[in-house]
């Protein structure tokens, strides 16, 4: 076995384990070590570096996707025999140059500042006129109607006891499955940091949203993608090591498809095959306004493979920020520790309100603005349907916010989202959906937040600027890389 010599700098700007990335590519570049060398077992290194396994863990999948080095089950990790040479010098580095070049100057674009009056078909949430007047002062009045002192104090970190049995009843599971959080993108955040000290890698379905691998890699994760492929994910491509996978089934965004019964089958053999725990993003399930609704991907899952992501914010209101997990009990054991130092307990009066809203006109508000986004969305479909030339070609969704248009081959959407708001029109464009800044030639229209009216307005713009004139690559004069 070869004797490494990997010397760390704890509180480097440098994550750990991209510091023993970096040390092990090097000393195959420069023939240190050499093909079929065995190299120290996870605990052996992780032992002499002193540092959590886990951070060993995370060096070795990277560098065994990148075709560096290789595991044998009872046997150990070893140099590959053939290792590719351009693996050697920018496995690392290149993703790494693609999300701090890019991303940021992505950034900048999507800040600019948006014309008075402009149609907004960008704003994945729900819109406000939904709610009827004094809904929420009806709300806070039966949350504070019963024991209003059990308010005032920190409460427990799993949540507000009344809001996780409420929770529970609805998904047909125990309380003790079931933690409140903060949204659900804290509950991305609460999972990113369990994955992380697991040594679980992370996959990630794209497009997406990409608040979600952010979290993630803010966490100290690299992410990887797994692509949608028509109705379900690539997981032929998709690296079967031990690893945390996250997925939106039902109504996804960006798309606005939903994941075929096949491809749930796929994806729940996969898990059990693979070592793989699948985050299943129901935000959207309850927003399905045409056809019949697929099975929960949840239960589908093996047990102790699966966690479920919710949230009122998409069928409700996203100021509340409730938010859900629901996972295996064991599961949620392991991830109260991490919500309770993350904020000692979630605030009690929205848990309250949102319990007293379960409890008591969750089911009558959903019907009623279902009809309001099918409306919405049908007026999309028919505009795009009557104004979009030939070449392009849209989704259609049953539920949900979203719909996905994808412009021909070399067509630039970042050049059609800066055209479109100097329009008064603004859009989401595809690479803002991928980490790495694919779907160049895509973009998101989102029918929540614009009436009939304002959809085919926006739309009868859109479909004008893409048949005047070519939308090519503008990104050579705006600092971005597509």
């Amino acid at each position: 076995m070869y004797r490494m010599n990997i010397s760390i700098q704890q509180g480097s700007v440098e994550p750990l384990y991209r510091q023993v990335i970096r040390s092990i590519r090097e000393a195959i570049a420069g023939g240190e070590l050499k093909p079929g060398d065995r190299i120290p077992s996870v605990t052996d290194l992780a032992g002499t570096l002193s540092v959590n396994r886990a951070t060993i863990v995370q060096a070795f999948q990277e560098l065994e996707r990148a075709g560096l080095i290789t595991s044998h089950v009872g046997r150990g990790t070893f140099v590959c025999e053939s290792a590719p040479p351009q693996a050697v010098q920018t496995a690392d580095r290149a993703p790494r140059r693609v999300r701090d070049g890019f991303v940021p100057g992505l950034r900048e674009l999507l800040a600019i500042e948006r014309p008075v009056g402009t149609l907004n078909l960008s704003s994945g949430v729900p819109d406000p006129a939904t709610i009827p007047p004094g809904t929420l002062d009806r709300l806070s009045r039966q949350a504070l109607a019963h024991n209003p002192e059990r308010l005032i104090e920190y409460g427990t970190p799993g949540g507000l006891p009344e809001l996780r049995e409420a929770i529970a009843a609805r998904m047909g599971v125990h309380r003790d499955q079931v933690l409140v959080t903060n949204g659900s993108q804290q509950a991305a955040s609460l999972l990113a940091s369990w994955a992380l000290e697991a040594g679980r890698g992370i996959l990630c379905e794209t497009p997406t949203f990409t608040g979600i691998p952010g979290a993630f890699i803010v966490q100290g994760h690299s992410v990887e993608s797994v692509r949608w492929e028509g109705e379900a994910l690539d997981l032929a491509r998709a690296p079967r090591t031990r690893s945390l996978l996250y997925a939106c089934p039902d109504h996804h965004n960006p798309t606005g498809r939903c994941m075929s019964l096949a491809g749930r089958q796929e994806l729940a053999a996969f898990a059990g095959q693979a070592d793989c725990v699948v985050v299943v993003d129901e935000i959207f399930r309850d927003l399905r306004f045409r056809g019949e609704p697929l099975p929960s991907l949840y239960p589908l899952l093996p047990p102790g493979r699966r966690v479920c992501v919710g949230s009122v914010s998409k069928t409700f209101m996203t100021g509340l920020r409730v938010g859900y997990i629901v996972a295996d009990a064991p599961l949620v054991a392991e991830l109260l520790p991490i919500k309770r130092y993350l904020d000692l307990g979630g605030p009690a009066l929205t848990q309250a309100i949102a319990a007293a809203f379960l409890r008591e006109g969750y089911d009558a508000h959903v019907e009623r603005v279902r009809g309001i986004y099918r409306e919405r969305a049908d007026a999309a479909v028919e505009a795009l349907e009557r104004a979009l030339p030939s070449g392009v070609s849209f989704t259609r969704p049953e539920g949900g916010f979203h719909l996905w248009v994808t412009l021909p081959a070399g067509a630039s959407a970042i050049q059609l989202y800066l055209r479109a708001l100097e329009r008064g029109v603004a859009v989401s464009p595809g690479p803002a959906h991928d980490i790495d800044g694919r779907f160049t030639n895509c973009f998101r229209v989102s029918t929540s937040h614009a009436s009939p009216a304002e959809l085919r307005d926006a739309i009868g713009r859109l479909a004008a600027i893409i048949r005047q004139s070519p939308l090519v690559d503008a990104s050579a004069g705006l600092g971005v890389s597509l």
